[in-house]
């Protein structure tokens, strides 16, 4: 008697076993948790906020762009002075040249800070002046999606939400121009040492060249943040390196509008979501006259974290 024997695909050997193979369910395992590894740091906190990633896309742009910029010019990074575009508080820029800087323009100009669709102002942030324009053309990328506060100056969004460390940049002010501070020279002290030092050079290292992250590396020292929206201004964001138990002081504030969590790039091109664990840390309402003297937040977490990741010690 003939039996029929079972159609055998050459694909398949084995009828009836057509599911994956253990060495294929494991190499799917192993493809989902080094996803798991690469996203979920930067996303922490986040809670699936898509405006998240949408600052996490901005801040890779212009970080991009800021190590671009550096490819370009002999390593030099841009200037992160005091780069008021148009006249402020009486006093305006008495040279073409000190109007350069990374970005141009105060949020505490009505004429710098007003986001509305087609102002002048959003012609700055593509002008020669913004030494990231060439690298970062399109306006929008610096704002962030979550920051809906309407400035009292303008009656519009801040055209504006992310700042650079204050110990990252270049010279570029004309104040700044003697024997000491030349253009291109490494910013000074400003606040790190806790209190304000102007044109000092002090303990703490200031980076004006991409190759000069030695300390405390370029993985570990940030560039850009989204800075708290009551307190931003110019485009440099002042941190206290020296944080110690008891006293912990925050001069500018970062920004929490992702579910208390704010967004920093840093000098290799990494970006992250991190979770602010103290409320005052960005919350420059709770300091009223926080301008003169700035505050103290006496063992503010927020703090110690900052000032590790913002210099080090010459």
């Amino acid at each position: 008697m003939k039996t029929t024997r079972p159609f055998v695909s050459p694909k398949n050997p084995n009828p009836g076993h057509g599911g994956f193979t253990v060495v294929e369910l494991l190499a799917v395992m192993v493809m989902i948790a080094i996803l798991a590894i690469v996203l979920l740091p930067a996303l922490a906190g986040t809670k699936s906020d898509p405006r998240a990633f949408q600052c996490l896309n901005n801040q890779r742009q212009l970080i991009l762009g800021w190590q671009m910029y550096a490819a370009d010019n002999n390593d030099l990074l841009p200037a992160n002075d005091f780069p008021y575009l148009t006249p402020y508080r009486g006093k305006p820029p008495t040279t073409q040249l000190q109007m350069r800087n990374w970005v141009v323009g105060t949020m505490a100009s009505v004429l710098d800070a007003n986001g509305s669709p087609n102002s002048i102002a959003n012609a700055e942030l593509t002008d020669p002046n913004t030494e990231l324009s060439p690298y970062v053309k399109d306006y929008k990328l610096y704002h962030c999606p979550a920051d809906n506060y309407i400035n009292p100056l303008t009656g519009n969004l801040n055209l504006r939400s992310y700042s650079m460390n204050a110990a990252v940049g270049t010279c570029n002010w004309t104040h700044y121009n003697f024997p000491n501070y030349p253009l291109g020279a490494p910013l000074p002290q400003g606040w790190l040492s806790g209190i304000y030092s102007g044109n000092a050079i002090g303990p703490w290292l200031t980076y004006g060249k991409l190759s000069a992250f030695t300390r405390p590396g370029p993985s570990k020292t940030f560039v850009i943040l989204d800075e708290n929206p009551y307190s931003i201004n110019d485009g440099s964001f002042s941190v206290v390196a020296v944080a110690t138990p008891g006293n912990t002081t925050l001069v500018d504030f970062p920004s929490g509008l992702h579910g208390a969590a704010g967004v920093i790039s840093f000098a290799d091109g990494h970006v992250i979501v991190h979770k602010w664990l103290d409320q005052r840390t960005y919350s420059p309402q709770l300091f009223l006259g926080r301008f003169q003297p700035f505050p103290n937040s006496p063992d503010d977490p927020d703090c110690f974290y900052l000032s590790s990741i913002t210099s080090g010690p010459r």
